[in-house]
């Protein structure tokens, strides 16, 4: 059962498998990893962001702001 599976696995892994292209297009290796660096950069600013942005609301919604004075 194990070497059929095995057989399956290793027939179907070219269709399971992106395509990868091996030509270099625009002449400048290396420049998806700068890519990646950015795209990571930008996550990680976005998720801090609006992770301090609820931070701040979620205080504002807690915090008790009764400052008004009422006289009878």
């Amino acid at each position: 059962m194990q070497k059929i599976r095995f057989t399956l696995l290793l027939i179907l892994l070219p269709a399971l498998l992106p395509a990868q292209n091996m030509s270099n297009q625009n002449g400048r290796a290396g420049e998806s990893a700068g890519y990646a660096s950015r795209d990571a950069t930008v996550l990680s600013m976005m998720g801090w962001g609006v992770g301090l942005a609820a931070g701040i609301a979620a205080l504002c919604a807690l915090v008790h702001n009764d400052t008004a004075h009422t006289h009878s």
